[in-house]
């Protein structure tokens, strides 16, 4: 294994273990509780959970092949599932700065123009917050009712992240589809400084929003493509917040409905989207807890949290560092041939 490659894998090994301490360091006074509760957990039961996060991801892949599948007709599912891992590799291991620029890459090398991949990952994330706000808020028309008796401390969290996830919608799909604002974005842009390195910079960025605006030009008119990426998407968040549901369950947890936990951890991922968050850690510890613990014990709460990060979070991880060093040794072989 060459040098750039064991840096990959150390980088990787210690954000894991950093991670891992934080989790101690969160929940360092009721650790042995939670520990107890957690190695009741039989082996078939984590594969289930385990299982449950590899759908998740091969729904969500089954997203970016749609979109991308517009543009290059020979772009594979497998192709497609390397962009989803090198996603969440990126997102982790870059502090989430590298994610849209390793897929946007890659997509480069499957012979997508670099401008117009950058432009499909934002349309994707839309997307995403888009089917988050619609699912949340189908849910709280079913069941509004239950939820304000169960209590209220969050309901101030809850209209932030209404708040903040309309405006990230709102923010791109005018930079999507509004020309005006197309043309304020490049005229901010200009007035950045006249350096080589900005020059450059600039360059690109004024490419990408180019190529956003073509690529969400064509996909407005695509609807048959729209209801497929939602009807996927809603696929994607009854499997992720089913997780929490099986994890309760395993924990012997049963004061809350499977409806009920949909709701809550809809809830849980409007909120924390609300939140500031360095590599995807931090706003769904805190979101996860303040929510469930209204309606089980703090402990239990906590015990849940674990396993759902586990199957959601650190586990996809440990997949993409193996996908991303698969990607990396791939395309260094193909560099040496040519």
């Amino acid at each position: 294994m060459d040098k750039k490659r064991w840096k990959t894998v150390a980088v990787s090994a210690a954000t894991l273990a950093l991670l891992s301490l934080l989790v101690f360091w969160v929940f360092r006074d009721h650790f042995q509780e939670i520990m107890q509760n957690i190695r009741a957990v039989s082996a078939g039961s984590l594969l289930l959970l385990l299982g449950m996060s590899v759908l998740y991801q091969m729904l969500e892949s089954m997203v970016c092949f749609t979109l991308v599948r517009r543009h290059l007709p020979k772009f594979s599912f497998k192709q497609a599932v390397e962009v989803v891992f090198l996603g969440v590799f990126g997102n982790v291991s870059t502090l989430s700065v590298g994610s849209v620029p390793m897929q946007s890459y890659y997509l480069h090398r499957c012979g997508l123009m670099a401008g117009s991949g950058v432009g499909t990952m934002t349309l994707e994330y839309v997307f995403h917050k888009s089917s988050i706000l619609l699912y949340t808020t189908i849910m709280l028309l079913m069941k509004r009712h239950w939820l304000y008796r169960g209590g209220n401390g969050f309901v101030q969290y809850l209209w932030l992240g209404y708040g903040i996830c309309s405006l990230i919608i709102v923010v791109l799909l005018l930079l999507c589809g509004w020309n005006k604002i197309q043309r304020l974005a490049a005229w901010l842009i200009d007035r950045l400084p006249e350096t080589e390195k900005w020059g450059a910079r600039k360059h690109l960025w004024k490419s990408n929003l180019t190529a956003l605006y073509a690529e969400s030009k064509q996909l407005l008119h695509d609807r048959w493509c729209i209801l497929k990426v939602l009807g996927l998407n809603a696929l994607k968040l009854v499997c992720l917040y089913s997780i929490p549901f099986f994890t309760m369950r395993m924990l012997g947890i049963a004061a809350l409905s499977f409806w009920q936990v949909q709701l809550l951890t809809a809830l849980m991922h409007l909120i924390s989207s609300a939140l500031p968050n360095v590599g995807g850690v931090g706003p769904v510890e805190f979101a996860f807890v303040l929510i469930f613990s209204h309606y089980v014990e703090y402990t239990q709460a906590s015990s849940a949290l674990i396993l759902y990060r586990v199957a959601t979070f650190f586990f996809p991880f440990v997949l993409s560092i193996f996908i991303f060093l698969g990607v990396q040794k791939r395309m260094i072989n193909d560099s040496e041939k040519t």
